[in-house]
This record gives structure tokens, sequence and C-alpha cells, in this order.
């Protein structure tokens, strides 16, 4: 027998990740339109920092979660490959707003 508080757990998280991920889109949408509009290279730097530091980790889990049990991924993809794979996209993301706020413009 199936438990529905164990789908409805599911949905919730899922409901949460997407709102994080629509807000870190509308941020991002924000910080490119300020690049476009002022033509600032710290700003599209911005951008892209924080496309991966928002948008790209949850989109990795995302997929990983929806096309991992079809192609047979192992535990070891769960708990160490989108975990690291995450943890550094992350902090590509960070690197790339400090160079936005002391890099050269």
């Amino acid at each position: 027998m199936i438990q529905t508080g164990f789908y409805v757990s599911y949905l919730v998280l899922l409901a949460v990740t997407l709102l994080a991920l629509v807000l870190g889109l509308a941020i991002v949408f924000q910080a490119y339109r300020g690049y476009r509009r002022n033509q600032s290279q710290p700003m599209l730097w911005l951008a892209v920092g924080l496309v991966l530091l928002t948008v790209v980790p949850f989109v990795v889990s995302l997929t990983v979660a929806s096309v991992g049990p079809a192609l047979g991924f192992g535990p070891a993809v769960y708990t160490y490959y989108v975990p690291i794979l995450s943890r550094l996209v992350e902090v590509v993301g960070l690197v790339s707003i400090l160079y936005s706020l002391y890099g050269q413009s």
C-alpha cells in the first residue's frame, strides 16, 4: 500500500524548489536587464554568478531526480556526484559574483 503522505512530502519539496528556481530566475533577469541597460560588465558577471548559484543546482537536482531512476543511477550518483557537481557550480558562481564586485570593470 502506498502512503499519500509520502507523495505530499515530495510535492511540497518540489513546490519549494520550483519557487526558489523562479525567484532565482527573477533576480537573474533583473541583473541581466541592468547589464543591458548600462552595458556594465560587473552586472553581467553578477547575472552569470547568480545563475550558477541559484538556478543550475536546482536544474541539476531536478533532472537527476527525474531521469535517474529510468537510467538506473546508483546511490553514488545521488550521494556523491550530484552534490559535488552542485557545490562546484555554486563555487564558480560565487567566484563570478566576487569578480563582479572586485574585478576590473
